[in-house]
């Protein structure tokens, strides 16, 4: 069986050969929010400096190309076209790309028809991407989506009772010190993540102390950190890759109807669209709104999805 890990590696080969660039960033998403969860990384090796300013633009900067953007159209784009030849006006351009030399971005939504699944930012240091290569990329976006989901929704359905949770016993500072037989079951083979570093540090930060990574198999582990004298004992659990939003909504005490529509909202959907497509007046869902706002401790639509990202995502996001 084919991982998710996997199936991308051989998507980017295939691409890459109709669709060239230097580098290439294959993403899972969630599909309820398309929140960034997991990349393979073709080009280069994992740069969190790049990583990070990548996320900070995506969630916290008014900008050209998001991925709500390409999601809601189901076909890819490049910078150089949507900024009409300027790229220079996004400051994804300004600030992110073209200090580390890139001069063009192509993204490309991996969609099943409905839902997107994924997406595969493609870049270029010298040059941009023509018309034929988005029209390309954009031929293949719904095959590779429904690929994915498969890959997504299979695992899931392989992890229906789950194994016992594990225990990892880490120092203050994440260095892991033993596993539990059980913790070795479910890493089933891969190495401890880097999640316990992550989980440590927010910790000591006084954030929750939790976090959710892929493994190579396509399995999802949440790991959740407690102090155990000077040490951390860090439990290890299964999760599944469609339940991720869910977790994250629950921990907020949301209803079902707040769930829709942070949902929608982190889709970049306006009141009209949510109020239609939840069959609500526009009133009850600026009442969502106003409550979601309140529950997650922030005061627009921008800062909701940052600190949706932010606080449940980020130690989820791993290149390969």
């Amino acid at each position: 069986m084919t991982d998710h890990a996997e199936l991308r590696r051989r998507a980017a080969a295939a691409l890459a050969h109709r669709v060239p660039a230097d580098l290439a960033v294959w993403a899972v998403l969630d599909p309820a929010t398309l929140l960034w969860s997991d990349c393979v990384l073709v080009g280069a090796e994992r740069d969190v400096a790049f990583e990070n300013a990548v996320f900070d633009n995506e969630y916290r900067v008014d900008d050209v190309l998001k991925l709500t953007d390409v999601a809601a159209t189901g076909r890819a784009g490049a910078l150089s076209a949507v900024t009409g030849g300027d790229p220079a006006a996004s400051a994804r351009y300004r600030d992110v790309l073209a200090p580390r030399g890139f001069t063009d971005e192509m993204r490309v939504p991996l969609h099943d028809g409905r839902t997107t699944w994924g997406a595969a930012v493609l870049l270029r240091a010298g040059g941009t991407f023509a018309a034929a290569d988005v029209a390309a990329a954009s031929a293949v976006a719904r095959p590779l989506g429904e690929a994915l989901r498969d890959t997504l929704v299979r695992t899931g359905r392989d992890l229906v009772g789950g194994a016992p949770a594990g225990t990892i016993l880490a120092d203050a500072d994440g260095r892991v010190l033993d596993l539990s037989d059980d913790a070795r079951a479910l890493l089933g083979g891969d190495a401890v993540p880097q999640v316990v570093q992550a989980v440590a540090a927010r910790r000591a930060a006084g954030l929750p102390a939790e976090g959710t990574v892929p493994l190579t198999d396509g399995r999802w582990l949440s790991f959740r950190a407690s102090p155990l004298g000077g040490a951390l004992a860090v439990v290890v659990e299964e999760v599944r890759p469609h339940q991720v939003a869910d977790l994250v909504v629950r921990s907020k005490g949301l209803t079902p109807r707040e769930r829709q529509v942070l949902a929608a909202l982190a889709r970049g959907a306006s009141n009209r669209r949510i109020a239609r497509e939840c069959g609500m007046s526009e009133y009850t869902v600026l009442d969502h709104v106003k409550r979601l706002f309140a529950k997650f401790g922030v005061s627009g639509r921008g800062e909701l999805t940052a600190a949706l990202f932010f606080d449940h995502y980020a130690e989820a996001h791993s290149g390969r």
